[in-house]
């Protein structure tokens, strides 16, 4: 794990960008201060692959695909298009550092890994069924990554939702079996993922690789918990 005072160099890092960030109110400013945060960590050493959410944009999509009378799995396939193009539209922002072609099976992710190296690695949803952060603790196993940053629209996980609820705390540290234990009857429709889904939490207590999650808002946050190794936001451990 990634901590205050360790040698970042080498270290390999998922960075999972949720899509309300970025793809919701497209931004060609803001997509490019993304991509300089991820040209920082790749400058500095860090070996990085980056998962795009959906958004706003998408979650309509999904919702008029519904009201068409799509099944579950055309809707699901419906999204994973949607962060394909989220994620191909963040590879623009990377220019020459981002591997391309943007990853669409298993087999394409496999290839990819092996030019770490050299590129950044950038990719949206895989399988029907499973969150782009799923997507991302599947990605972190796969590079047997030390770290996912997950950067998202709140301070980290909180006790209950804290836009409903105004008594909800900040857990600065979480066991992911407890998170397991709280969303064991959590909806997984598409397009209905919270801040974690079950699928997400199974991959991650199965590959023991730690989550920090931050406020996504503020790009420099991404940097002080990888560069700096600060304490920010919620630390998910397995």
């Amino acid at each position: 794990m990634v901590k205050v005072g360790d040698s970042i160099m080498g270290k390999r890092v998922v960075l999972k960008l949720s899509g309300h960030i970025l793809f919701t109110t497209l931004s060609s400013d803001a997509m490019k201060r993304y991509a300089n945060v991820v040209k920082k960590l790749f400058s500095s050493g860090v070996k990085l692959a980056v998962v795009v959410g959906g958004g706003g944009r998408a979650r309509e999509y999904i919702s008029v695909a519904e009201n068409l009378g799509a099944s579950n799995f055309e809707v699901d396939v419906i999204g994973i298009e949607l962060t394909r193009v989220n994620a191909l539209l963040f590879a623009y922002a990377l220019g020459e550092l981002a591997y391309k072609p943007i990853p669409k099976s298993l087999g394409d992710l496999l290839r990819g890994l092996s030019y770490l190296d050299d590129k950044v690695l950038v990719l949206g949803g895989l399988i029907p069924g499973q969150s782009t952060l799923a997507v991302a603790a599947l990605v972190a196993e796969a590079m047997k990554a030390d770290l996912i940053v997950y950067a998202t629209t709140v301070d980290g996980v909180y006790t209950a939702d804290p836009a409903v609820d105004p008594s909800a705390r900040l857990l600065k540290r979480v066991d992911v079996k407890n998170l397991i234990e709280m969303l064991s009857s959590s909806c997984a429709k598409p397009g209905t993922y919270k801040l974690f889904d079950l699928v997400s939490l199974k991959i991650i207590e199965r590959s023991k690789i730690p989550v920090r999650v931050v406020n996504g808002y503020d790009p420099e946050n991404i940097l002080r918990v990888v560069l700096g190794g600060e304490d920010l936001g919620s630390l998910v451990t397995p």
